[in-house]
């Protein structure tokens, strides 16, 4: 079957669409699950232990099955999960989804992964499909002692309905965009078509003309010799295959822009691609105007959310109880002219004045590398967006040898900061002026950021701020 260069075009179009789709549904779709995943595990991991201390401290005897499922029953409101108590063998003591006279018909849970793995660690954890529900359900287990002092296991089960329902607004997005950009890969490939067929064309019918001997397309060469008509021919060869030549860059060029242009809107977040989607197709795609305003917010939301995706990530990390940081006697000094160094192109940019101050005690500090580049950093970069012309932002500390201790500030001469807002300033997502934050780039995540990745140094922040005077944040870390 010969194919053409219109249906050549569609479906390589096609198929880069395809494998984009496939590339970025992939990714999104083991992010989102394990992102998704591993936050429920760690939420329900608290209530077990609530629900283990509880069963310890009743100090109930393995003979009262009444009293077991009485308190079995009351923690389940309290946990929102299923709560199932078991005995060191396996068998059930209490389950709060299971009337009294149907206790004893539970089957053995000891060849259960999740208490096998709470009686040789201490803890643990299993994902799997409930044959029962016909949905994917996660458990947590972790051993208790009874009142005779033998060990027993707690366990809680929870249906993974948050992850599965995101699952399918991702499989919703990523069908709206197959459609979008079957759509767009229709019309440029047609066009290209049109454009690649007519310069073929165009060769075609010359080379046929030359086979069959005619020479209308001369170039006008004088003489009347054999030559001179060859050197006509080849003349207009070389005119027809530089055109067509100029013609094949300009379709790969168009090419290479739409399929970076498709494969940059397939990474848009899922809400935002959602809600632009829906207004085109309720007709706004008609009006070339709006059309191009909407795309427009795509990509700005695209930008948006990438670095809100950073920030999240970020805080998860800090925010984890079993981070590890390593904490390195670090010079302070060396640590500051590198952050300022980065950040003063910014600032002489905006006409700042951003310094360290002199006369500074040479110290150094405990502290883990990565986490006070970041504090540093999001409070440079804050200073920088809502500090005006003229004004100045400077770095400084002071050593507390008796309590071993070096407070750092960053100082600067902005705008200041209501007092009512202190408060909350280091709370997530909190912000002064939402507007305005958010056209800066903010994502409400920097001080909070701050905050947590100082408190896991063992240090303590804080803010002094007076509206049209500027404002001081200082943290506090321990001195090597």
């Amino acid at each position: 079957m010969k194919l053409g260069i219109r249906l050549k075009l569609f479906l390589l179009s096609l198929s880069l669409i395809a494998l984009s789709l496939g590339i970025s549904y992939g990714y999104l779709r083991r992010t989102l699950d394990a992102n998704l995943t591993t936050q429920i595990e760690q939420d329900l991991t608290k209530r077990l232990r609530l629900v283990a201390h509880s069963a310890e401290t009743a100090r109930l005897h393995p003979s009262d099955p009444k009293r077991w499922q009485e308190t079995a029953r009351a923690l389940a409101p309290l946990c929102a999960a299923r709560v199932t108590l078991l005995r060191q063998d396996g068998m059930p003591l209490a389950d709060s989804e299971v009337e009294d006279d149907g206790l004893a018909g539970l089957p053995n849970h000891l060849g259960r992964p999740e208490i096998a793995q709470a009686q040789l660690r201490g803890y643990g954890q299993s994902t799997r499909q409930s044959a029962t529900l016909k949905r994917r359900m996660m458990y947590v287990a972790m051993p208790f002692l009874q009142a005779d002092q033998r060990p027993g296991v707690a366990r809680l089960a929870m249906p993974l309905t948050a992850v599965d329902q995101a699952m399918g607004q991702l499989h919703l997005a990523l069908l709206v965009a197959s459609v979008l950009g079957l759509g767009v890969a229709v019309l440029m490939s047609s066009a290209a078509a049109h454009l690649a067929a007519r310069s073929l064309q165009k060769l075609t019918d010359i080379a046929h003309r030359m086979a069959r001997g005619d020479l209308a397309m001369r170039t006008g060469s004088a003489g009347q010799d054999e030559l001179a008509e060859l050197g006509r021919d080849l003349d207009s060869l070389a005119d027809s295959l530089s055109r067509a030549l100029a013609e094949l860059r300009k379709l790969e060029s168009l090419r290479r822009e739409f399929v970076a242009n498709a494969s940059h809107e397939l990474r848009t977040p899922i809400a935002a691609l959602l809600s632009a989607v829906e207004t085109l197709r309720a007709g706004a795609a008609q009006d070339p105007k709006a059309r191009e305003t909407f795309l427009d917010i795509i990509y700005r939301q695209a930008a948006r959310m990438h670095s809100l995706v950073s920030d999240l990530l970020d805080l998860s990390r800090l925010e984890r109880q079993d981070l590890k940081l390593t904490l390195l006697a670090l010079p302070l000094v060396d640590v500051v002219k590198q952050q300022v160094a980065l950040f003063l192109p910014r600032a002489e940019e905006r006409k700042l004045r951003l310094v360290i101050s002199p006369n500074l005690e040479s110290c150094q500090v405990l502290a883990d590398r990565q986490c006070i580049d970041q504090v540093l950093s999001n409070l440079l970069d804050n200073a920088i967006k809502y500090c005006t012309s003229g004004d100045s932002i400077a770095v400084q500390w002071s050593v507390d040898a008796e309590n071993r201790q070096v407070h750092i500030e960053v100082k600067d001469t902005g705008p200041g900061i209501a007092e009512n807002h202190l408060p909350r300033l280091f709370e997530r997502f909190y912000r002064i002026d939402t507007g305005r934050s958010r056209s800066l780039g903010g994502t409400g995540l920097g001080l909070s950021i701050v905050r947590h990745a100082v408190e896991a140094m063992k240090g303590q922040v804080s803010v002094d701020s007076e509206v049209g005077k500027g404002s001081t944040f200082r943290f506090t870390l321990q001195a090597a």
